[in-house]
C-alpha cells in the first residue's frame, strides 16, 4: 500500500500548463460523481484553485502581449535613432572634410559613429543625449547640423519612453511569476490533500486503491 500512495503532482516540477491539466483532470473526474457529497466537497475546492489559474492565465497573456509590444517599440526606436545618428554623422563629416579626427565630429562622437550605432538602445541613448547637448549649443554648431535638432529630440523622447515601458512590462512579468509560483505551490498542496482524502475515503468504503488513482492523471 505504501508504494501505491506515491503520486506525481505539481511539486515534481510540472509546468504551468501541465499543472493546470493535472488539476483539471481531477476536477472532471470528481465531477463524474458530483452526487457524492464527499466528492462534491473536494470538487468545490479543486474548482476554486482552477478559477485562480484562469485569472492568472488571463493576466499572463495580457502581460506577455505588453512585453512583446514594449520590445517591438524598443526595436523600432533603436532603428530610428540609428538612422538619425548616421545622417548626423554624415553632416558632421561633410563639415569636417570627411575627417573623423576633426574637433567638430569628435564633439558629437568621441568614438566612431558606426560603433555607437551598433550599440543597443540602452547604451546608445546616453551618447545621443550628449549629441543633443551639443546641438543645443546653437551658434557653436553649423546650420547643416542644427537641422537634426527636431529629429534627434524626437528620437530621444521616443527611445526613453520605449525603455521605460519595457522596464515596466518586465517588472510586471516578474510580479506575475511570483503569482505563478504561489499558485503551483497551492495546486500541489490541494492535490496532495485531495489525494489523502480520497485514499482515506476509499479505505473507509473498502475500495481498492485504483479507485483513488482514477482521479489523477498521473
Amino acid at each position: 500500500m505504501t508504494a501505491a500512495l506515491t503520486l506525481t503532482t505539481t511539486g515534481s516540477g510540472a509546468t504551468w500548463d501541465e499543472a493546470y491539466e493535472d488539476l483539471a483532470f481531477t476536477a472532471f473526474a470528481l465531477g463524474t460523481q458530483a452526487d457524492d457529497a464527499a466528492l462534491n466537497k473536494l470538487l468545490v475546492e479543486v474548482r476554486g484553485v482552477l478559477a485562480d489559474w484562469e485569472f492568472i492565465e488571463a493576466d499572463r497573456r495580457r502581460l506577455r502581449g505588453a512585453a512583446i509590444s514594449a520590445r517591438a517599440h524598443v526595436r523600432v526606436a533603436d532603428a530610428a535613432l540609428d538612422l538619425v545618428l548616421g545622417k548626423l554623422a554624415e553632416a558632421l563629416l561633410a563639415e569636417s572634410d570627411g575627417s573623423k579626427d576633426a574637433e567638430l565630429y569628435r564633439r558629437f562622437f568621441p568614438e566612431d559613429h558606426e560603433r555607437v550605432i551598433a550599440l543597443g538602445l540602452d547604451s546608445e541613448l546616453p551618447i545621443a543625449g550628449l549629441a543633443m547637448a551639443q546641438l543645443d549649443q546653437g551658434e557653436a554648431v553649423p546650420d547643416s547640423v542644427k537641422a537634426f535638432v527636431p529629429s534627434m529630440r524626437q528620437c530621444l523622447a521616443v527611445g526613453n519612453a520605449a525603455l521605460m515601458a519595457r522596464a515596466d512590462a518586465y517588472a510586471d512579468l516578474g510580479r506575475l511569476q511570483a503569482r505563478v509560483e504561489a499558485w503551483l505551490e497551492t495546486a500541489d498542496a490541494v492535490t496532495r490533500n485531495v489525494h489523502g482524502d480520497l485514499t482515506t475515503l476509499g479505505e473507509e468504503r473498502g475500495l481498492a486503491y485504483r479507485w483513488t488513482a482514477s482521479f489523477f492523471s498521473r
